[in-house]
């Protein structure tokens, strides 16, 4: 995102970009890459051993949604670059950390392959309409500050983050039911080979 609105902004006149060379540019993107590559693996760290992933998630898509609408209204009220920049961060780190562990909820909680199967490639095909829909919110008329793609980006965070909220309710009600139950197939100890009993176990769902 900051290598695209610093291509972008370089083909304004000088009072309106940032007035960073591209070079300059593309090494002042890195640093907000390199602080979401390392929130992404602190946060699934925790997120694997307090074996929860709705909170994590809520946090991060809240954190995005701030650097976003906080990039839409710098924007709007022409800030200096350099809080528009700083707004970058945020938006960047809590992005990837939540996109990272919806990916890992989603496995979590099929208690079969064909399921598990089946929730990757819905969640594939769903997350192909972010970029077709991305390509028209930053049209060439809105640059170089883009107040409504940001706008926009910063909408769906705060969506990411009540739905988040909503399937943990979910979940919580139906582990309280019961949850689905799993089908194990435990091998007889000394009966002929092939020979399996069945049992039911409970399945709860990660929250």
């Amino acid at each position: 995102m900051v290598l695209f609105i610093a291509y972008r902004t370089e083909q304004y006149s000088h009072e309106n970009r940032m007035g960073h060379s591209t070079l300059t540019s593309q090494a002042l993107s890195a640093p907000p890459y390199l602080l979401a590559f390392v929130l992404v693996l602190v946060t699934a760290q925790l997120s694997d051993r307090t074996r929860t992933r709705a909170p994590y998630i809520i946090f991060h898509a809240l954190l995005a949604a701030l650097g976003y609408l906080l990039l839409s209204l710098l924007g709007y009220l022409r800030a200096p670059s350099i809080y528009r920049y700083a707004a970058v961060y945020p938006a960047a780190a809590g992005f990837f950390s939540a996109i990272t562990l919806i990916l890992t909820w989603t496995l979590n909680n099929q208690n079969s392959d064909e399921k598990r199967g089946t929730g990757v490639a819905m969640l594939n095909v769903i997350g192909q309409f972010g970029p077709l829909v991305g390509t028209r919110l930053y049209p060439d008329s809105d640059g170089p500050f883009y107040v409504r793609g940001m706008a926009v980006c910063g909408g769906f965070m705060l969506l990411v983050a009540v739905l988040a909220w909503w399937l943990r309710a979910i979940l919580v009600r139906e582990n309280r039911r019961g949850g689905q139950g799993i089908e194990l197939k435990l091998e007889e100890e000394g009966l002929v080979d092939g020979d399996v009993r069945r049992r039911k176990a409970r399945w709860v769902n990660i929250l």
